[in-house]
């Protein structure tokens, strides 16, 4: 049966994805679960499935284009069934005049061939000679936008898409070779010659305009303390010696959070749409660094745990993540983060909160320095904490971090 394959929806914060490649071309025969597509949605890539036999007809998206869920990518079927309906649906929601069909005959594509004595190039109902609008040029949604950004006149462009279609990336060429620049006798000095333009994948843009909503909305306040952790390092040790399982500074210090957010529950929050919701549980994300950008899978119930379950599943969540082993379901739902600079050597730093939360804790290396001790000096382990926080609706920072003090000793 024929159907169209469209832009899944992978999460239930996804409110759009990117087309990343077509493993199969237009015309080849294709199998019940087999990967036909691989797309991009916020922090996660996913491979979409063939559903029944078929062969792909014909496909309605290049790859780099960022599209809304469920806009349609291609159309599946059997190799002489009439996908006329589904073209035609597909063209009305693309507003595509054409879908990039196979070889074989298709009762819409020749419909739509309309006058055999046009001259390439040329658009039904369009004069013969004279300028054209962009409207009349092909191209993808993505490059139309593109164009728009740049100022790039389509009809000067090139295409080198599927039937001479003008893609982003055609635009971005143009623009960088400067086909609408006022040439040097108009008296205009040349900009720096652009090495490379990158656009930015899903993920990327995502956390961009979360960072962005973040510094827009939040009246956001960074306070920075630095402790004494030699006792901190001790009690690891013993912890090591004592459990059948590895203990880290950080599962400590998630230990020592557990206690400070159920008495402080205001930091255990979120705020949407003027409202500072507080919850029962700890659902703490713990930032990683991975190549496409900083994700935070949430350890859930961290208060409760117990000391070795909770190093452990810290452990495992982090070694998956690097793995690339997570999805949209392991970054959802937190309700505050902790990000460690430390081990990338940083002594201070600003951390941004991760929205709709309220607040997220920074921390520091682990450096010796002199202190004082009774009227002489020693040698002694310090380590700082960089609290960030949303100033509409928490306050006491002093009584958090007094707390948080008092458990981690």
């Amino acid at each position: 049966m024929a159907y169209i394959v469209r832009m899944p929806k992978l999460g239930m914060e996804m409110e759009n994805g990117e087309l990343l490649e077509w493993k199969v071309d237009v015309g080849e025969s294709i199998e019940p679960e087999q990967v036909i597509a691989e797309v991009e949605s916020e922090k996660t890539v996913a491979e979409v499935e063939a559903r029944e036999n078929g062969v792909l007809r014909s496909t309605a998206l290049d790859p780099g284009e960022p599209v809304d869920v469920g806009t349609p990518m291609g159309i599946v079927a059997g190799p002489d069934e009439d996908v006329s309906d589904l073209t035609a649906e597909v063209a009305s929601e693309t507003g595509d005049a054409a879908v990039r069909a196979s070889g074989g005959t298709d009762d819409a594509a020749e419909e739509g061939s309309g006058d055999e004595s046009r001259e390439p190039g040329e658009t039904s109902g369009s004069p013969a000679t004279g300028a054209s609008d962009d409207r009349d040029v092909r191209a993808s949604p993505r490059a139309k936008q593109r164009a728009e950004e740049l100022g790039v006149d389509l009809r000067s462009v090139e295409g080198t898409g599927p039937q001479g279609a003008i893609t982003a990336d055609d635009v971005e060429a143009a623009d960088v070779r400067g086909t609408d620049a006022p040439s040097d006798a108009e008296g205009e000095t040349a900009g720096p010659t652009v090495l490379e333009e990158r656009e930015l994948g899903e993920m990327r843009r995502t956390i961009a305009e979360r960072l962005g909503e973040s510094y827009r909305e939040a009246v956001h306040v960074t306070l920075h303390r630095d402790v004494r952790v030699d006792e901190l390092l001790e009690a690891t040790d013993v912890a090591d010696d004592a459990l059948e399982t590895d203990v880290s500074v950080t599962d400590l210090l998630l230990m020592a959070l557990s206690e400070t957010l159920a008495e402080h529950p205001e930091f255990n929050a979120t705020y949407e749409d003027g409202t500072h919701r507080l919850y029962a549980e700890q659902n703490v994300g713990v930032a990683v660094d991975v190549p496409e950008g900083l994700v935070a899978p949430v350890l859930r119930g961290l208060d409760g745990r117990s000391l070795p379950d909770l190093a452990e599943s810290r452990r495992e969540m982090t070694e998956r993540t690097l793995d690339g082993e997570y999805s949209m379901a392991d970054l959802q739902d937190g309700t505050f983060t902790v990000t460690n600079l430390g081990v990338l050597g940083v002594d201070s730093f600003d951390p941004v909160v991760n929205p709709p939360q309220v607040a997220i804790l920074g921390v520091d290396r682990i450096r010796e320095r002199p202190t004082a001790v009774d009227g002489e000096v020693t040698v002694a382990s310090w380590m700082g904490f960089d609290l960030s926080f949303d100033h509409r609706v928490v306050d006491g920072y002093r009584y958090f971090a007094d707390r948080f003090d008092e458990i981690r000793n």
